[in-house]
């Protein structure tokens, strides 16, 4: 079996290190007699990631350099490392962690790879609508993978549970074979995998949420502590995540994850409570600010992605408005 994660960032650092490190796990669990989905080498794993300029000169003198936040550990990784991907070099899945505007900007060179499985993982309020294009439906698979953290120079800060987390899902919906077998993958590695039969609608659900948490952190300067203590950003940036699924339910796309159903379900009083709390903390600022002020580019494309959802609807979206314009511009 061939992994390659395609982008080196905090995530894809995280997962090609954790998998590489189980690598006998991972053989264990794709020689189960009861796995019936084909990979061509299933005598060997072999895990890469693929990354450019300074973090492929970092990783090849380095290794991936993991500082586990909650684990209060640090972990080195020589996990193989690639430059490019060539239309030859085949993979039984490629894992792409990647800003959403740097995902469009590789499209070509997936497309020209013959791999069968392509999972994006990462922030998506469009679906496959600007991947099919290239490649085809069949070999496309959606998530979000549940961590955050900072790049340090060489080293990856990184804030994730004891066992990581991914979502999963078909675009038609259904529990496929390959799903099974990326489930066996990650949990072999400690990211238990969570399906979903909406994939589309948890991902726009996720960027209503994400959205405005980042325009918040843009509307406190780039200072989740400072947002944390004004009351005012902290309902604005509550409307404006209200109003976002107001969006998507007028449109008849329902909740994913069914835990959103019950976060707005509690009082106000409640709800600036829960947010002050999360955004007040080391954690705030590593899974929610360092994110947001790395990757300004990938949260305005997201947010631009928003805006189209909204014109679809008859929802008006007041508190939205107000923190996009706090979007810094690059």
């Amino acid at each position: 079996m061939k992994i390659l994660f395609y982008g080196a960032g905090v995530i894809g650092s995280l997962c090609a290190s954790e998998l590489f490190s189980h690598r006998d796990k991972i053989k264990e669990c794709i020689n189960d007699e009861e796995d019936k989905y084909p990979i061509n080498d299933k005598h060997s794993v072999e895990i890469s990631i693929l990354a450019r300029g300074k973090r492929l000169e970092d990783i090849r003198k380095n290794g991936i350099i993991i500082n586990h936040y909650l684990q209060k550990k640090e972990t080195i990784v020589n996990v193989p490392v690639i430059e490019t991907l060539e239309e030859e070099d085949i993979y039984d899945f490629i894992f792409v962690i990647m800003r959403k505007n740097q995902v469009l900007e590789i499209l070509s060179i997936l497309q020209r790879n013959k791999s069968k499985n392509i999972i994006f993982l990462g922030n998506n309020g469009t679906g496959i609508d600007d991947y099919q294009d290239l490649i085809s439906k069949e070999r496309i698979i959606l998530g979000f993978p549940s961590a955050g953290g900072r790049r340090e120079g060489p080293i990856i800060k990184s804030i994730h549970s004891e066992k990581g987390s991914i979502t999963l899902g078909e675009i038609n919906g259904k529990i496929t074979p390959r799903l099974l077998i990326i489930i066996k993958i990650f949990e072999a590695a400690n990211f238990p995998t969570i399906l979903t039969d909406n994939i589309d609608a948890w991902l726009k659900y996720h960027i209503a949420m994400v959205s405005p948490l980042a325009n918040g952190i843009y509307y406190a300067n780039g200072d989740n502590y400072r947002l944390a203590k004004d009351r005012n950003g902290i309902k604005l940036v509550i409307l404006a995540i209200k109003e976002g699924f107001w969006v998507l339910k007028n449109l008849n796309i329902p909740i994913y994850p069914d835990y959103f159903k019950k976060l707005f379900r509690y009082p106000r009083f409640l709800q600036i409570f829960f947010f002050k709390k999360v955004l007040g903390s080391e954690k705030g600022e590593l899974a929610i600010r360092d994110h947001a002020m790395a990757a300004v580019d990938e949260m305005r494309q997201i947010a631009d992605e928003f805006q189209e959802i909204i014109k679809k609807s008859s929802v008006p979206t007041p508190s939205i408005n107000k923190l996009y314009a706090y979007i810094p511009i690059k």
